[in-house]
């Protein structure tokens, strides 16, 4: 299995190349996935060149689309990278909004039952895309001979979707969660720990994330990512609960997308434990351009 996803995340790379390299005549687009032919191109680029030359003129930097640069990675899964931002996206639902949480995603038909959205993606997926979008896989949380948090990537998570007026509305996931006991929403990005492998009875290798625990809030030794801080598992000490008056409805489609801070990489010992952004980071602004497709 982790041959499988170093070959997937080798693939994504050349994908990337490809696309940087050829991006004057593709497009794909995540919700059709299609591709235009190089006639489709020429127009569109003798098209988008006249804007950029009036915008040019008037001084005013040109605004670019980032849905042009998504690319599909599986046919059956519904996840998508940018690889020129590095971002990785993925589809889901909202699957609770009430009550104690360990996990904030989870594959769909896992532990849906512990976590406020359901992706409609494994967990195995998402880890290649990060390792593709140059992520640092690092360790997940040890609890013995001390305990020692989850440590890799900083990977900050925004989830979009569309309010009951259909107007598109976008998040930080940690909005969607708040301390139980400090009645604070959540402080802290996440950290790419990597989670595992197992043999199962068919000898097979296996991702322990698979099973669940994609995005967690409670630390679990299989965690992919997980909090940088003591964040305890058992139910009498869970920290955090969904922040009900922020999540949409029941079933509301989500858009999650997971942005690897650039160079941030937290080890073992780190003393300084990562924050989340501001409310008003750039990069808000940015993922708000990208247009959900229902």
């Amino acid at each position: 299995m982790m041959t499988e996803i170093k070959k997937l995340a080798c693939l994504l790379l050349l994908l990337g190349a490809l696309v940087a390299a050829d991006d004057k005549t593709v497009e794909r687009s995540a919700d059709t996935n299609t591709v235009k032919t190089p006639v489709q191109n020429a127009d569109d680029a003798s098209d988008a060149a006249a804007d950029k030359a009036s915008k040019t003129k008037s001084g005013e930097k040109p605004d670019e689309d980032p849905n042009k640069g998504l690319v599909k990675l599986s046919p059956k899964e519904k996840i998508w990278v940018h690889p020129g931002k590095k971002w990785i996206i993925v589809d889901g639902r909202v699957c609770l909004r009430e009550g104690q949480l360990e996990m904030f995603a989870v594959p769909y038909e896992t532990k849906t039952h512990e976590a406020v959205v359901s992706i409609d993606c494994h967990s195995r997926f998402v880890h290649a895309a990060l390792l593709a979008m140059g992520a640092k896989a690092g360790t997940p949380v040890r609890f013995r001979p001390k305990y020692t948090p989850a440590h890799g990537s900083v990977v900050d998570i925004f989830v979009l979707w569309k309010d009951e007026d259909g107007k598109q509305q976008i998040a930080a996931a940690q909005e969607w969660m708040r301390d139980e006991r400090k009645k604070k929403t959540l402080e802290y990005p996440w950290v790419f720990g990597g989670s595992g492998f197992f043999k199962d009875e068919a000898d097979e290798n296996r991702y322990y994330a698979d099973g669940g625990e994609m995005v967690c809030v409670a630390n679990f030794a299989v965690a992919m990512l997980d909090l940088p801080i003591e964040s305890d598992k058992a139910n009498t000490a869970l920290l955090y609960v969904a922040n009900t008056e922020k999540i949409p409805p029941m079933d509301t489609p989500i858009r999650m997308v997971l942005v690897p801070r650039k160079g941030v990489v937290t080890k073992a010992d780190t003393k300084d434990v990562p924050k989340r952004l501001a409310k008003d980071a750039p990069i808000v602004k940015e993922l708000a351009k990208l247009t959900l497709p229902w």
